[in-house]
């Protein structure tokens, strides 16, 4: 008994839409601002803000302070430190 293969090709050629993409697409998360406080050299005391994506306010602080240790942001606080020990404010990023 000898065994035969086949190959075919197909031609089909498949559509998707965005709209069906869309539609198993998780929600968009909130965003949510967040001031973390900071205080310079000198001692004037100042904040930093965030704007972060996140499912609530206790993971977007989570999120600006990991945010705020990298490089770029102390690049930007002009050697201005974080001050951890003040509380940072969080506030959903449309007002509300």
């Amino acid at each position: 008994m000898t065994l035969a293969s086949a190959s075919r090709t197909s031609t089909h050629t498949w559509t998707v839409r965005t709209t069906d993409v869309a539609a198993f697409a998780p929600p968009p998360l909130p965003v949510w601002l967040v001031s973390i406080p900071t205080t310079a050299s000198d001692g004037r005391q100042g904040v930093q803000l965030f704007a972060v994506p996140a499912s609530s306010a206790h993971d977007a602080i989570g999120l600006a302070t990991l945010r705020a240790a990298t490089a770029g942001s102390a690049a930007r606080r002009r050697g201005a430190a974080l001050d951890l020990d003040r509380p940072a404010t969080v506030r959903p990023a449309g007002g509300l």
